[in-house]
């Protein structure tokens, strides 16, 4: 049987006409069919860079549950940098088995990874390595392209997004403070937006009290330019917010 890697221009001996012709069509169908393959796993629009709050996080609030390297800081971290479609579908673990997660790859970014990308999920083991790797394997082999040319290039640009964005630091300028008190979800919107150009999509959870508090904000990012964009599609959660919301301290 032929494969992708093996569709490459026929040179067999010639034998007889028809068997040539009937080989090259074989050969440029499959040629076709490898191509399609390749663009539809790597035709993506956007991506969503999401960040969480930790004091809203379950495992946190409800377990006391911190990483292995300690209590995070006091500031939104990193959970996700997903590739998706304009019309809100994603594709998931691209050639997972030939592009596995390999943390040598990212040793340079390791420390700051831990600062600003770690898990929070229970059971408390040293569970921030398996969180990068589920994250590569499921979202950043489905963002390869020339602009994220594999593993390394992937967690960079997320941390670059980052230390582009101090979503912490532009809700405080506008009195938007972690106290446990509640604010206007439209005034966390128009923080964001003035400070970025682009609206925000956020997503909340309730408390042991059952409010409703800040747990994750999206923001979109092109795939080319990999630069904040607005959102063609919000995403599909039923995790709405009320018209004001609490935010935790942490």
């Amino acid at each position: 049987m032929i494969t992708c890697t093996e569709a490459i221009p026929y040179q067999a001996e010639r034998k007889i006409e028809i068997m040539i012709s009937y080989h090259s069509f074989f050969v440029e169908l499959l040629v076709l069919q490898c191509l399609a393959l390749a663009s539809a796993s790597l035709g993506y629009n956007f991506h969503y860079f999401v960040q969480q709050w930790p004091g809203s996080h379950p495992c946190v609030t409800r377990k006391s549950c911190y990483p292995t390297t300690g209590k995070p800081a006091t500031n939104f971290s990193i959970t996700g940098f997903r590739p998706y479609y304009k019309d809100g579908s994603s594709e998931t673990f691209c050639n997972v088995s030939n592009n596995p997660f390999d943390l040598s790859k990212i040793s340079d970014l390791t420390s700051k990874m831990q600062a600003n990308w770690p898990s929070l999920a229970c059971p408390c083991s040293d569970s921030t390595t398996g969180l990068w790797s589920r994250e590569w394997d499921k979202y950043g082999t489905c963002s390869e392209s020339r602009y994220l040319p594999g593993e390394h290039a992937y967690f960079k640009a997320a941390l670059d997004l980052k230390d582009r964005v101090n979503i912490l630091q532009i809700l405080e300028k506008s009195g938007i403070q972690p106290n446990g008190g509640f604010y206007n979800l439209s005034s966390i919107h128009s923080a964001i937006h003035k400070a970025i150009g682009y609206d925000p999509w956020i997503k909340c959870n309730t408390d042991a009290s059952g409010n409703g508090q800040l747990y994750q904000i999206y923001l979109c990012v092109g795939r080319y330019e990999l630069t904040f964009t607005e959102c063609p599609v919000l995403p599909k959660t039923t995790e709405d917010c009320a018209s004001a919301i609490k935010f935790p301290a942490f």
